[in-house]
């Protein structure tokens, strides 16, 4: 039976104590069904030494739920929940990965103190997830094992079914051209950035196969269904960049979007094929890309309030060639902060110097936090000139290879000491946009659900 309805959430972050209430409103006309249901949580955090966060839910009360089916209730006499999660922060994605039990059991017909009539149904699961700009996962795996005992005018009739549920949600963005018709307009047509989220579940359940008149029988009938649910669809109108000289050029789109986007500075007039890219202006540039994570919009956080305090403690560049008046400082500071960057040595970052295509590869894997990713300690790549890829870049060059961002040229080799390019920083940072965006999904979810 398919429901359908209201959910509300509502959310309070205080001191690090999130507690939340989802209140349920559901429906089903056609079986003559509800259902009621609110449950609060309250989770704890915890930040451990390295860094990673972990986060303990339990129920902050019992919850209250009640459930009518063609006149027959069940209601929620008992119920359990725990779920501890590990979530490891990184520059640009946070990724998480837990596990949850939950145990409830209903009273089936009438209130009563010794109603003798229950339904026990027990889950156990884990889940994996992240979260950034470009999208959001989150995948559940969850084992199902229910346990009726009921009575009847013939005695006492127990029977149980077990169910593995897959569900899955995630938020998309897609970029997509749209041609202006009229002619006599002021600009040439532009992207459009789509955004909405999509949700999908998958089930096999074994459960006995009931008479007539409702008993169970020893026969187990295998069901399976999936059910999909997407948002309405929202719209956002990218800038139009003034990129007629680059007209017909191979990387004209990922550069058009990246400007509409604003992950490259400037409103285009000023892109030259050709022109190498420094070291300040690849890091403003991954920065852009790299976009803070969105806050959950559900989380209220209680302000506590406190009188201010003047901070007197002049500013201090973490590089000694990059004043504070940088045109890119603040976007260097930030790298830096965030673990992205470490500079070119000796307390310094060489801005103005021509970013290397082994620096780039080295700072982007570091804003995904997948160094991991590639064979302790050093690995070798696929690439046809791995022993001229400097120590200190060949693991992330490995990851980028296997991640899609980073591919052989036409001899197989990676060229870590060319400097990039105009148009290669381009293509570089909208393939990780794009491996942001739709990739990450196939692992998460695709891959689990088997799609």
């Amino acid at each position: 039976i398919l429901l359908t309805g209201d959910l509300t959430i509502k959310k309070t972050d205080k001191s690090g104590v999130i507690t939340a209430t989802y209140t349920y409103r559901l429906s089903n006309p056609d079986y003559n069904t509800t259902l009621n249901r609110v449950v609060i949580y309250e989770t704890v955090r915890e930040t451990l030494p390295n860094g990673q966060i972990t986060e303990t839910t339990t129920l902050s009360r019992q919850p209250t739920e009640v459930i009518t089916i063609n006149g027959t209730t069940y209601r929620l006499i008992d119920g359990h929940f725990s779920r501890s999660v590990l979530t490891d922060p990184k520059p640009g994605i946070n990724y998480h990965a837990g596990e949850f039990g939950d145990r409830k059991v209903y009273s089936v017909g009438t209130v009563a103190l010794n109603n003798p009539n229950t339904i026990t149904v027990d889950m156990s699961g884990r889940l994996y997830a992240y979260d950034q700009y470009w999208s959001s996962t989150q995948t559940q795996k969850i084992n199902v094992l229910i346990e009726a005992d009921l009575m009847g005018e013939e005695g006492r009739t127990k029977w149980g079914g077990q169910a593995e549920i897959t569900v899955s949600s995630a938020s998309r963005n897609k970029f997509q051209y749209s041609e202006n018709e009229p002619y006599h307009i002021s600009f040439d047509g532009g992207y459009v950035k789509s955004s909405w989220d999509e949700s999908t579940l998958f089930y096999t359940a074994r459960l006995p196969e009931f008479t007539n008149d409702g008993k169970p029988t020893d026969v187990l009938k295998t069901y399976s269904n999936i059910q999909s649910l997407n948002s309405p669809v929202v719209t956002e109108r990218l800038m139009v960049p003034d990129l007629k000289h680059i007209a017909g050029f191979w990387d004209e789109e990922p550069i058009s979007i990246l400007y509409g986007l604003e992950v490259i500075p400037g409103f285009g007039t000023d892109f030259q094929i050709g022109k190498n890219v420094t070291r300040a202006e690849f890091v403003t540039m991954l920065m852009n890309a790299l976009k803070d994570i969105p806050e959950d919009p559900n989380v209220r956080t209680a302000l506590v309030n406190r009188r201010p305090q003047r901070n007197n403690t002049p500013e201090i560049s973490p590089f000694n060639d990059v004043d504070i008046d940088h045109p890119y400082y603040e976007s260097i500071k930030k790298a830096y902060q965030k673990g992205i960057t470490r500079g070119s040595g000796a307390g310094r970052f060489s801005p103005n110097s021509y970013v290397t295509k082994a620096e780039a590869i080295v700072m982007i894997v570091s804003g995904l936090g997948l160094e991991n990713l590639a064979p302790y300690p050093y690995t070798s790549t696929p690439f046809a000139d791995n022993d001229l890829i400097p120590v200190y870049a060949r693991n992330a060059a490995y990851v980028a290879s296997i991640l899609g961002i980073v591919r052989p040229d036409e001899t197989g080799r990676f060229n870590p000491h060319t400097t990039l390019t105009h148009e290669y920083t381009a293509k570089l940072l909208y393939d990780l946009i794009s491996y942001m965006g739709d990739d990450l999904i196939k692992d998460y979810r695709d891959r689990i659900m088997e799609f």
